[in-house]
């Protein structure tokens, strides 16, 4: 009997000089488990059914063996490390940019198919470029507004995405870039326009071509997208003056892809020749280093 009583007067001790965590830190461990689970769960259960097959495959050929019990140790942890989200560190920054930008948009996802120029990409649909772009894991985006914010919409100074795929996918994106550009490298889009109050049927010429290639990370692309002024299908005059020149870099580290997409009031060029103050193709090449090095500590391999 004493022995039991000092056995429980010993447990109350103990238990008082536990440190028992706050709910708030409770809460945040079970969100952890959670996501690693989630993260997990699907490559532990290919690892056990894989484990599981061959065994029953040896035991059906060899009906004296005694098949070994499934331990812990028979599933076998992948070898590279689980994917990540993208953070924030990873995209450029507003100080990045020789040009005045303030308000910064952004926002995250799961599962985002890379997307690098929609125009591009809705020609290659209509001439049946097979769509080979792979799904990401995670993604991240971004909106830069020019500063002070105009009344008058001009639209973004620049857009970036920032996707997370599969190991050995990241190529896959300039492989279907190089078809996109070898079937649209000009392209004819019928569309509605607004001509004298009504809509009519016009035609715009977009042109796409690449003036640099590998200048940052360990793959990038450099597309220059011309769009002509649209005009009517009727007489082919001129409906809108609707012409533009913008680039959309494309630079791999790793698993990570970034696209960068500068709108037309940010660049020298333009249809008409160069435009003074705007970004040269040597400044979009040094942007283009620097969203590479970016990407380097969040990138697996990292640089």
């Amino acid at each position: 009997m004493r022995d039991e009583t000092t056995f429980v007067e010993r447990l109350h001790r103990d238990l008082r000089e536990v440190r028992w965590p706050e709910p708030a830190e409770i809460r945040a461990r079970a969100r952890r488990r959670s996501r690693r689970t989630a993260l997990t769960a699907a490559v532990a259960v290919l690892v056990v059914v894989s484990g599981s097959a061959v065994t029953v495959g040896e035991w059906a050929g060899r009906k004296d063996a005694v098949p070994a019990p499934m331990t812990a140790a028979t599933v076998v942890p992948p070898t590279t490390a689980a994917p990540t989200e993208i953070p924030q560190d990873a995209l450029l920054a507003p100080a990045d940019l020789p040009l005045r930008t303030g308000v910064q948009l952004g926002e995250a996802g799961l599962m985002e198919p890379v997307r690098v120029d929609p125009v591009l990409e809705s020609c290659g649909r209509e001439r049946g470029v097979p769509s080979a772009a792979p799904t990401s894991r995670y993604s991240r985006s971004q909106t830069l507004l020019w500063a002070p914010v105009s009344p008058v919409a001009r639209g973004p100074a620049l857009t970036q995405d920032v996707y997370r795929v599969h190991p050995g996918q990241g190529r896959l994106v300039f492989g279907l870039v190089g078809l996109l550009l070898n079937a649209c490298a000009e392209w004819q889009l019928t569309k509605s326009t607004l001509f004298g109050g009504s809509p009519v049927a016009t035609t715009q010429t977009h042109r796409w071509e690449t003036p640099i290639s590998g200048f940052a990370g360990e793959e990038s692309v450099m597309l220059r997208h011309v769009s002509l002024p649209s005009r009517l299908r009727a007489n082919g005059k001129v409906a809108a003056a609707d012409e533009a020149v913008e680039v959309t870099m494309v630079v791999r580290v790793g698993d990570l892809v970034t696209v960068v997409a500068l709108s037309p009031g940010t660049l020298q060029d333009t249809t008409a020749g160069t435009r003074p103050g705007g970004l040269s193709y040597a400044d979009l090449q040094t942007l283009g280093r620097t969203a590479a090095r970016r990407m380097c500590a969040s990138a697996n391999p990292g640089c």
